[in-house]
């Protein structure tokens, strides 16, 4: 499986939904208007599949991806398409406790971040308010009644996003400034301009004729919808409180949840989100996933896996293959396979004691003080190097390489390479530092000195 990324853009929200809206999963970062608005923040990359949605973006500087499935798991072939994607250093966020087991058949380390939990409550307990547990949240809300009997609520449409800005401009001027601040801003703005096509919905309350407060937000799935941000005068007693209750309230009736996202390890938001008695608490692990697999050294009993690859892999002759394993003396004890958890071998590499002039004769003619300086040191010879398609990308190559890279600095001065000029191989060995020494009509040869 190949993935294919491009820049996320207002284009992709139909086909993207397609597969969030109906994935079970309530996870705020899917909200559509929350990638399409932090795109910018986090460079995001999409590639949308027909049962899934992969994003790729940066984080901390580095390489990170998002996967929201239409289903409960992440299938092993998409995550060794993810582990190639990556180079092998693959970090997905955002899985839930509930797809961990599924990825039994990988190395995982698993880091949970509670401060991204996502606070998920039914939409009919934010809006009623009842029970014992409630009774404080009820208290705000009546206290903001009585003192504000002429209160309105008001649908949140484009004729009031200045005031949202006046509103937000307080509830900022009342925070440190950071670069988090700036990008809110930037954020709000994105989704002002693109409201209609965000397919967004919000809710605002006035007292005397100035808003109070506000909210706005979009479906994440099609019974679940999202608080994407939700402003208030803090001067106001039970402001928070009474835009919570009534935008739920006008909420259209198939949004069973609400999603009020998480608490950024803030103490006094967590304490006030618990305060509502979540339904949910959604979990949300950052997960480094690599390559389970074990490497063991070749034998002679090996040789036909070597003939079935490169038959398979280069389209090359069974018996011309069959009699270069045989002729080239492979030098088994060097050799590497690896093998992954169900048994199958998943890499080569093929090890050669044969001479440079046995690869190419034209040596012995074009370049006679040439091979007799390379002949006077000790070397031997990559004869191939060859990866299942699905770890390509990966670290697999280098493990092989590096399992047999102290015998090989301490019983030779340098390994020769011969490589096609049809592959695609060459820059692997150029970054190790190979260098090219000649070339014919077939190959390019490169020694890598140790």
């Amino acid at each position: 499986m190949k993935l294919s990324f491009h820049l996320l853009t207002l284009s992709d929200r139909e086909a993207m939904q397609a597969v969030t809206l109906n994935s079970g999963r309530r996870n705020c970062n899917y909200t559509f208007s929350n990638l399409i608005g932090w795109q910018f923040w986090f460079n995001t990359e999409v590639c949308v599949l027909p049962d899934a949605v992969i994003l790729r973006f940066s984080y901390e500087g580095e390489r990170a991806y998002m996967v929201c499935t239409a289903y409960d798991t992440l299938p092993p072939e998409l995550v060794r398409a993810l582990l190639s994607d990556s180079g092998g250093k693959l970090t997905v966020y955002g899985l839930e406790d509930s797809q961990l087991s599924a990825l039994s058949p990988f190395k995982i380390d698993v880091e949970p971040m509670r401060e991204q939990y996502d606070y998920i409550y039914r939409r009919l307990d934010l809006v009623l308010l009842q029970g014992g547990h409630l009774q404080a949240k009820r208290n705000h809300v009546n206290r903001f009644r009585a003192d504000n009997p002429g209160f309105e609520y008001r649908p949140l449409t484009p004729r009031l996003f200045d005031q949202c800005r006046r509103l937000t401009g307080v509830w900022q001027g009342e925070k440190d400034a950071s670069d988090t601040i700036d990008a809110e801003r930037q954020v709000m703005e994105t989704v002002f301009s693109n409201w209609e096509s965000l397919g967004m919905e919000g809710g605002s309350i006035f007292v005397d004729g100035c808003m109070v407060a506000f909210c706005y937000g979009a479906a994440v799935t099609n019974d679940t919808f999202d608080i994407c941000v939700e402003k208030a005068d803090r001067n106001i007693e039970g402001a928070f409180a009474i835009i919570n209750q009534q935008f739920a309230a006008h909420l259209p009736e198939q949004y069973i949840y609400v999603n009020r996202e998480e608490d950024m390890g803030i103490p006094g938001l967590r304490k006030a989100k618990l305060s509502y008695h979540p339904e949910i608490l959604l979990s949300f692990n950052v997960v480094h996933i690599s390559m389970q697999y074990t490497l063991h050294r070749m034998t002679s009993a090996d040789a036909s896996l070597s003939v079935d690859w490169m038959v398979r892999e280069y389209g090359f002759d069974r018996a011309e293959v069959e009699t270069w394993v045989h002729d080239l003396h492979f030098n088994w004890p060097l050799s590497v396979k690896a093998v992954d958890e169900a048994g199958r071998v998943i890499g080569l590499l093929n090890m050669s004691d044969y001479r440079i002039e046995e690869e190419t004769e034209r040596i012995l003619t074009d370049a006679p003080e040439l091979l007799a300086s390379l002949n006077a040191q000790r070397y031997t010879a990559v004869f191939s190097f060859i990866v299942a398609e699905e770890y390509r990308g990966t670290r697999l190559n280098y493990d092989m390489l590096m399992s047999v890279m102290p015998q090989l600095k301490a019983d030779y001065d340098f390994l020769f390479i011969p490589v096609m000029h049809r592959l695609k191989t060459h820059a692997y060995w150029q970054r190790w530092g190979a260098t090219e020494f000649y070339r014919d009509s077939d190959c390019i040869y490169y020694k890598l000195e140790f």
